[in-house]
């Protein structure tokens, strides 16, 4: 009978649980020689989920892609990122390059 009474005190512990752990993650701000920025957010549970933000205004960013090429490990904030704009905006991490669509 206890047992079936812990169950849903249980199961909001580990809600909660899952939900702090995804929500943990790392924000990296990559910037350009030319000044543009992008932020790169990457959820701290297994690094699966990567996103780009390009400047909206003076104080917001908006999302402009996911980008699961870079995602997973090493984690975005160890690899050596860079923003290029010569052929239009590009995230180079590594070996690796992402075309970053922007308004």
């Amino acid at each position: 009978m206890a047992a079936a009474a812990a169950v849903p005190y249980l199961t909001l512990v580990l809600l909660f649980a899952y939900l702090g752990a995804a929500g943990i993650g790392d924000v990296v701000k990559v910037q350009s020689a030319d000044g543009q920025a992008v932020l790169i957010t990457q959820d701290g549970f297994d690094g699966d989920m990567v996103d780009i933000y390009t400047g909206h205004d003076e104080l917001r960013y908006k999302r402009v892609r996911s980008a699961p090429e870079i995602a997973g490990w090493p984690r975005v904030k160890d690899q050596d990122c860079g923003l290029e704009t010569a052929n239009g905006l590009q995230l180079v991490c590594g070996a690796t390059t992402v075309e970053i669509q922007s308004d």
